[in-house]
């Protein structure tokens, strides 16, 4: 499937916009509804979907949306929405959301939700920032003035302000570059 452009209300939040476009009723007599939303960098949302049969059975499955905004815009919104089932090379999904979910026996879902986990496990795995620590990339990273560094110096965690190593020029890194990318730790603040 292609993307869909829409205009999205000022104000609005993404979990509010998805349940006004998938909530409702199905021809089989189900209902089916958003239970959460969990936005991931301004690019990914997503969505634990409940679908539920007047027989009581119940389903909640995964829903993962590209996102982009286009403010200048009439249609300031686009979205790009694949099942779970799809197997999507997106692998951001919130703990939250994965709680949710329900069993399911669809190969490529499981996948899908299997690479979820162990991504939510490397990211917790990582060490946190402090200022001072001294990190480094396996790749370096090339900004728009031509600099190419791999090893930073942490001025401002929050902020995600950086040094190069030996205290020389300041970069920002953005958070979707620290979860991406393979860094380490060359050193703790204070270590010599």
């Amino acid at each position: 499937m292609g993307w869909t452009f829409v205009e999205k209300t000022p104000g609005q939040s993404i979990r509010e916009f998805f349940a006004e476009e998938k909530n409702g009723e199905y021809p089989d007599g189900s209902v089916g509804r958003v239970l959460d939303c969990a936005v991931v960098n301004m690019r990914e949302a997503y969505i634990a979907y409940e679908r539920a049969w007047p027989d009581g059975r119940r389903e909640v499955s995964a829903i993962v949306c590209l996102l982009s905004f286009r403010p200048r815009d009439m249609c300031n919104f686009g979205y790009k929405d694949m099942g779970e089932e799809m197997g999507p090379f997106y692998y951001n999904c919130p703990e939250r959301i994965l709680k949710l979910l329900t069993p399911t026996d669809n190969k490529s879902a499981l996948e899908w939700r299997r690479k979820c986990w162990e991504n939510l496990r490397a990211r917790q795995a990582r060490p946190k920032l402090r200022k001072g620590m001294v990190i480094r990339f396996n790749e370096p990273i090339r900004f728009t003035n031509g600099a190419v560094k791999s090893e930073f110096r942490v001025e401002d965690p929050r902020r995600l302000l950086f040094t190069g190593k030996d205290g020389w020029g300041w970069y920002r890194l953005r958070r979707w570059l620290l979860e991406e990318k393979s860094w380490s730790v060359v050193s703790e603040p204070g270590a010599n």
